[in-house]
């Protein structure tokens, strides 16, 4: 899709979320500062969100779909930009143009300015992809406004099999709801944990394995989906005492284990997994809003699966509480608020935020990110084969989501060896012999 190449005439009530009426700009949210400083030809900071869907798209319809989505979702007809100190949102009359995928998946969206909207919608087939660039939204923000245009469009399409009204999709915020920078709304200065800048950095640790290897020639993303059923899973999960995240992560963890050169065994392997703080504060915000959660593990406790999945259950219990996670916000709001900080020039800000997210990821084995289940209205779901959700990756992250009895986990990353989803798929087919896997893979891609 080139965005932001068909200007369309100016609404003024689609931005009733500003404060000023007058005013054409946003500040960002807290976790959306960093992303722009975090761009490369490695990674992209885009993520999609694909609808499969039971028949071929229509693009003219799909197209008005997300026309009449923006409607309700002005913070999606914003660009990028940056003055001295800060990037910003500003508003603009840009119209989306939908296209037939044609790009490998999670493109470069956001590179220089001048820029365009910050999101693309393509389609393929029968599948229809959305990508955002983080700065926007997270993943939770993007799937409410992508089930906003797939309602729409399937409305549209089955008019004659639909009943009116439009079917509930039970987001009831109004445009100003969703725009709101809930890590302001929730920080609270005396959940402090450091009394200085410094202490943000954390304490120094073990080193953790990492994920090294050849990268595909072109550094385009490689993709491989699984799709299993949930129902087996749960089973599974249920024979452990966990639950479907718990028993998620600790078959990656175990995967892990299998792969790791035995000179580096005696390293802890560890697990970020992102956390929607909807689900701890009340919020309707479609901007980011979640925090990450490092599950380590170390091996010396015990190899056995049992094991691992007992000391992520009860690592995640103890970091999920609102106290800690109220903690988390307060340390993130903190950094920017620093006064230090406020007055660098942007171009300093961004390497000391680069320099800072090498730091962090040399503390992480890979990223887990988990949508949980993802629903459409009863009129709408027959329509809808299943989600799934990807995200660019300078090394490997896995990204799980579920539709109906169906979840489809999906490996990303530039890394080329596949020894990882090897390993991790056939952990998973002996809980569920109906696994099946697909990949973007064309054998070009990296020399064997």
């Amino acid at each position: 899709m080139e965005n932001g190449t068909k200007p369309t005439v100016h609404k003024e009530n689609r931005f009733l979320f500003w404060r000023d009426k007058g005013a054409r700009w946003e500040k960002l949210d807290n976790m959306a500062k960093v992303f722009p400083a975090l761009v490369s030809r490695e990674d992209s900071e885009v993520f999609r969100i694909t609808c499969v869907l039971g028949e071929q798209v229509e693009p003219g319809i799909l197209e008005d779909a997300v026309n009449s989505a923006l409607e309700d979702y002005p913070l999606f007809t914003c660009t990028l930009r940056h003055g001295m100190f800060w990037y910003y949102l500003e508003r603009t009359d840009y119209s989306p143009v939908v296209q037939e995928e044609c790009v490998v998946p999670c493109g470069p969206i956001y590179q220089n300015e001048p820029c365009g909207l910050l999101f693309n919608v393509f389609y393929f087939k029968n599948r229809i992809h959305l990508e955002v660039f983080h700065a926007l939204c997270d993943g939770t923000g993007a799937l409410m406004f992508f089930r906003t245009i797939l309602s729409r469009y399937l409305t549209t399409l089955h008019r004659d099999v639909i009943p009116a009204p439009m079917p509930d999709l039970g987001i009831d915020s109004s445009g100003q709801e969703k725009a709101v920078d809930s890590f302001s709304q929730y920080y609270k200065e005396d959940r402090i944990r450091s009394k200085n800048i410094a202490g943000a950095l954390g304490k120094e640790r073990k080193k953790v394995y990492r994920l090294r290897g050849q990268k595909t020639t072109d550094l385009r993303l490689l993709v491989t989906e699984g799709s299993a059923s949930v129902t087996a899973l749960k089973t599974a999960a249920r024979e452990e005492g966990v639950t479907l995240t718990v028993f998620t992560t600790a078959l990656l963890i175990a995967s892990l284990r299998d792969i790791m050169d035995p000179r580096e065994r005696d390293k802890p392997v560890s697990v970020a997994i992102p956390v929607n703080l909807r689900n701890y504060f009340p919020s309707d915000t479609a901007r980011n809003f979640f925090g990450i959660v490092d599950i380590e593990y170390d091996f010396v406790n015990g190899e056995d699966f049992s094991t691992i999945c007992q000391h992520v259950a009860v690592t995640l219990q103890q970091k999920l509480t609102t106290e800690d996670l109220e903690e988390t916000i307060a340390e993130q709001v903190k950094i920017e608020r620093f006064w230090l900080v406020r007055i660098l020039p942007l171009w300093l800000k961004n390497f000391v935020m680069s320099r800072y997210q090498i730091l962090t990821n040399n503390r992480r084995t890979i990223c887990l990110s988990n949508m949980g289940k993802i629903t459409m209205p009863k009129e709408l779901a027959s329509f809808v084969d299943r989600f799934l959700i990807v995200n660019s990756s300078p090394s490997k992250q896995v990204c799980i989501c579920s539709y109906g009895d169906r979840m489809e986990i999906v490996f990303s990353g530039i890394l080329a060896g596949r020894e990882l989803e090897r390993s991790f798929f056939r952990r998973l087919a002996a809980f569920d012999p109906t696994l099946t896997i697909t990949t973007n893979y064309t054998g070009k891609e990296f020399d064997e």
